[in-house]
């Protein structure tokens, strides 16, 4: 005769939906860049700071051009407002390939001249 197998069953049955992380700082950021991401700033993002102020986080994220300032409530998890500041101007003179190429072009060319000059002169 068979004697019937008995199974253990589970008292307490557990949620299918998983907890979502605590907020931090670095969970702060990820979304941050994402949404920046999103907007369509794709390249050189460059977190600078995040603070906690009450419940908002504030996030400053440089861009090439803008430093974004972005809040995220620290309850809701959502992103309360954004801000884009274009940077200060602390690099405005910079030089650029093209700048560079016609500063070479000038002096080569006036080198070219004083030289044949020069030697018209007998000098």
């Amino acid at each position: 005769m068979s004697t019937p197998s008995q199974e253990t069953v589970p008292a307490a049955v557990t949620s299918a939906v998983p907890k979502s992380k605590e907020l931090n700082a670095e969970v702060v950021t990820t979304m941050t860049t994402a949404f920046l991401k999103r907007l369509g700033h794709k390249g050189g993002l460059k977190p600078k700071r995040v603070s906690l102020e009450g419940e908002v986080y504030t996030v400053e994220v440089e861009t090439k051009k803008f430093t974004a300032v972005v809040h995220v409530g620290a309850a809701t998890r959502e992103i309360k407002e954004y801000e884009m500041q274009p940077k200060g101007e602390e690099n405005s003179f910079s030089f650029s390939p093209k700048l560079l190429l016609t500063v070479l072009v000038v002096s080569a060319i006036v080198n070219a001249a004083l030289y044949f000059g020069f030697k018209m002169l007998g000098l």
